[in-house]
């Protein structure tokens, strides 16, 4: 049996202001951005081995999660691992808007030497306080790398 809470006044009011808070996002529509072009170069430039400039993609704020050098490790370990990559094309893509923003999320399958095959998922996000598309995620899976 699933018992409700009570309703007190107390409980009212709170609900009524998370409500508030959820409507709050919904003021205006999030504007639908191509960041195809952006995603393209990236992993153009990861195909081309050339981790620092590909470090450049990743603002401040991914590197709050990931250290820098660890990702720049990270991604030095992903090449020598895979070895060269042959090609990459974009397997899905899909946007979300939320209460913080809109975000942008990019499935990937990078081909690399001997035909290996890794899956990428990149996720960008544009704040609902404004300010520029960022880079927020990057996880790479393939077998054997760890």
């Amino acid at each position: 049996m699933v018992m409700c809470p009570r309703l007190v006044p107390g409980n009212t009011r709170i609900l009524f202001f998370v409500g508030l808070l959820l409507l709050g996002g919904c003021d205006a529509p999030m504007p639908d951005l191509d960041l195809t072009p952006k995603v393209n170069e990236l992993f153009t430039t990861l195909g081309q081995g050339n981790i620092d400039q590909a470090m450049e993609f990743y603002p401040d704020e991914f590197f709050k999660a990931f250290p820098k050098e660890y990702w720049r490790e990270r991604l030095e370990k992903f090449n020598q691992h895979m070895g060269t990559m042959e090609s990459f094309r974009i397997r899905t893509k899909q946007s979300d808007t939320r209460f913080s923003g809109k975000f942008f999320v990019f499935q990937l399958e990078t081909i690399h030497q001997d035909n290996k095959k890794a899956r990428h998922i990149v996720t960008f996000v544009l704040p609902v306080d404004g300010g520029d598309v960022k880079l927020v995620g990057h996880k790479i899976t393939a077998k054997g790398f760890h």
